[in-house]
């Protein structure tokens, strides 16, 4: 294998798909890019965890065919301090990979490529087409409120419900539960799969936000998605989602319209003043008087700040992880938000005012906790 590739270009590619490597993995093998030319003038990148596999393509300009693994932080670390310039690759017999640039010569250990795990290509698959913007918006509106669950895996994912006239992405860690509903997804059947954090990260660092198509593929064990010139193919999480619906409480006779970034900023002055462990602030409405507060017990830091902002219904007290309200205000797009009470111990509804298109919505569901 030879070729010659620009330095900026390979790194780029490189660095666009490296996080599918666990630094955790005992396989040395998972710690390589697999490059390989099969085509003139084309090189394939390929990376697995075995769970995931993400494959790149860049022009080059090739000299031979061939393949090599080759390990991943040399490469990236010679790349980064390396200045713009044709850079020539050329595979050694003896296991070497020998990088040609304008001032020097490197010879990196390589491992065969034939030890390289074969992804295996997903059959009886089923498929839809859907906008890079509109996927971007899925992941950023419900990836967020993913959980971290060892016992419930289920919740470790975002469940993709497609259905014929709408379609909704569900996401929960049980603390809060967002749901994002949207009518321009087009499937000649409905859909149901959980696809796992790590995946959806990775797309979330690689789509933009244009009109260009994403082909998704699956069937009961793995999805993909062909994007650009990138490919990814994931395994789902096996199991039934948890029945969301059950918990989406219509039962709400409080209710506070607020500017996002007002009281978005407001938490986080006052949060400084808050316990480490809970992180807990206290909200308390009314129609005369509305305020936020924070208090350590341990440090007898406190803080309030009194807030400017519509209330309608009895005055109640209300405790919040501001964590969980900071992730919620930080991650949605509007202008003016909605909170939907009815007493300070069941789940309350969080919706954005305006900034959506009539074809889509969003609700958010975050629990409050105890306040002490």
């Amino acid at each position: 294998m030879k070729f010659i590739s620009s330095s900026n270009d390979l790194l780029k590619s490189l660095k666009s798909i490296y996080n599918v490597i666990n630094i955790n993995n005992k396989s040395p093998i998972l710690e390589t890019f697999l490059f390989k030319i099969k085509k003139k003038n084309l090189l394939n990148i390929t990376v697995s965890d075995l769970e995931i596999t993400m494959i790149t393509q860049i022009k080059i300009n090739s000299i031979n065919f061939g393949s090599a693994a080759i390990p991943y932080k040399i490469l990236i670390e010679i790349l980064k301090k390396i200045p713009e310039q044709p850079l020539t690759f050329i595979k050694e017999i003896d296991n070497k990979l020998k990088i040609i640039s304008q001032n020097g010569e490197y010879n990196i250990s390589i491992s065969s490529s034939e030890e390289y795990p074969k992804y295996s290509k997903l059959e009886k698959t089923d498929s839809f087409f859907i906008s890079e913007k509109k996927l971007l918006k899925i992941i950023n509106y419900t990836l967020f409120a993913v959980g971290n669950d060892d016992i419930r895996p289920v919740i470790n994912g975002v469940y993709f419900e497609i259905n014929y006239n709408i379609s909704s992405f569900i996401s929960t860690d049980t603390n809060l539960l967002v749901k994002y509903s949207i009518k321009e997804i087009f499937s000649k059947k409905k859909i149901f799969f959980i696809i796992p954090k790590k995946p959806l990260n990775l797309l979330k660092n690689n789509l933009n936000y244009t009109d260009k198509s994403v082909l998704i593929e699956y069937n009961k064990y793995n999805t993909s998605f062909l994007f650009q010139n990138k490919k990814l193919i994931c395994t789902l999480i096996n199991g039934n989602y948890p029945n969301y619906l059950s918990i989406i409480n219509n039962k709400y006779n409080k209710i506070l319209i607020i500017n996002k970034n007002y009281f978005l900023n407001s938490i986080k002055r006052v949060i400084l003043f808050s316990n480490l462990l809970t992180y807990q602030i206290i909200l308390n409405f009314s129609k005369s008087k509305s305020k936020i507060s924070s208090w350590d017990i341990n440090s007898n830091n406190k803080a309030f700040e009194y807030l400017f902002c519509h209330y309608e219904g009895d005055p109640i007290e209300i405790g919040f992880n501001s964590k969980y309200l900071i992730e919620i205000l930080s991650n949605i797009n509007c202008d003016d938000i909605k909170l939907e009470m009815f007493n300070n111990n069941t789940s309350c509804r969080l919706t954005p005012i305006i900034n959506l298109s009539k074809k889509e919505e969003i609700l958010i569901l975050i629990m409050p906790i105890f306040i002490k």
